[in-house]
């Protein structure tokens, strides 16, 4: 029997996922839909079926919009890629319908923590998960006291806000560098601090941030399959500073699981879960992996991650479906090194 599922409007990783579940299937195994604000997106080409979605942000009967397409085309299941807290209070109905939801996570509180990282960070604190050291400023004066304090012995600090995606607003804090410097050499990762206080001073508290110890080491990316607060399966992304971004490192990392294995278990978390961790460079070269965030999708990289030979968007299809149990499950492989390629297609 064909299991139909509903993807709605998410970031170009969509249609990675897609494309992804196509190459592992079996023939008529799965029915993929693709939902999307504007007919204009690679999802045509790659998705069984395209239907428009409301672009509105706000749109009050979202829920019955989405549960009568699903009723008129038969999905029996819907994979939200945005807008989950519209759904997350609705999953009674949706079910009663026949139509299951694959959540990030139980309920609306616990999507207000996820995306708050000051509250993340201070439950995640509380459970013995390893931070960076972090300060929460909204003012200027706020700000430069958080300075003083991370800053002390020439460490680095950064900061960001706390309610972001892709990183939009993080910057290493850098007064080496003047405001022209940055300017012309289109820098868009360091600022000053004079110039980051009169930014917060004119934001007049209404956007917080948080301002953070820096950590030196390497960059990890934890692709997480999970089901109901249970870490199924983790591949680990390694962005080396030796690569310079040019490339990956599919690793076999203990501390990245433990970490990730916490995280999802504190928030159950379920479905395709990004974790971000960096590494503390200690005073005698010791390394510590430190929790950076986390993000209640896939990651941009999934179909990087997937090169490990663990074809992550499909076995949760399966897994959520009950048609395999979590054991069996393959494993990813370590050792591989990965790469993303960009592909130029016609609409």
């Amino acid at each position: 029997m064909t299991l139909r599922v509903l993807l709605t409007r998410g970031l170009s990783n969509v249609r990675d996922a897609i494309a992804l579940i196509h190459q592992a299937m079996a023939s008529g195994e799965f029915y993929l839909g693709a939902a999307y604000p504007t007919e204009l997106t690679p999802l045509r080409r790659a998705a069984d079926a395209f239907f428009l979605e409301p672009a509105v942000e706000v749109l009050d009967d979202y829920a019955d919009r989405l549960l009568a397409l699903c009723r008129e085309q038969d999905f029996a299941w819907i994979w939200p890629q945005s807008r989950w807290d519209w759904l997350l209070n609705d999953q009674a109905r949706f079910a009663a319908a026949g139509v299951r939801l694959i959540l990030p996570c139980p309920d609306a509180g616990i999507l207000g923590e996820l995306q708050d990282k000051s509250r993340a960070n201070a439950r995640l604190a509380a459970v013995g998960v390893p931070l960076p050291q972090t300060v929460p400023v909204t003012t200027a004066a706020e700000f430069a006291d958080a300075h003083r304090l991370l800053g002390e012995g020439d460490r680095r600090v950064c900061v960001k806000p706390v309610r972001s995606i892709y990183g939009l607003g993080f910057r290493l804090i850098d007064d080496g560098k003047s405001s022209l410097d940055r300017l012309l050499s289109n820098d868009s990762f360091t600022i000053g601090s004079a110039e980051f206080a009169a930014a917060l001073a004119g934001a007049e508290g209404r956007r917080p941030f948080l301002t953070m110890e820096y950590l030196a080491g390497d960059e990890r990316s934890i692709d997480c399959l999970a089901l109901d607060g249970q870490l199924v399966r983790a591949v680990v992304r390694c962005k080396s500073q030796t690569a310079q971004g040019r490339w990956q490192l599919i690793e076999d990392n203990p501390e990245a699981w433990a970490i990730a294995e916490r995280v999802i278990a504190e928030f159950r978390l379920n479905g395709l879960i990004n974790i971000q961790t960096r590494e503390r460079i200690h005073a005698n070269d010791r390394r510590e992996q430190c929790f950076l965030e986390v993000n209640p999708r896939m990651s941009g990289g999934i179909d990087m991650a997937c090169q490990a030979g663990l074809n992550l968007p499909y076995w949760l299809l399966r897994l959520v479906a009950g048609t395999v149990e979590a054991a069996a499950i393959p494993w990813p492989v370590a050792g591989v090194r990965v790469a993303k390629i960009e592909q130029a297609v016609t609409l």
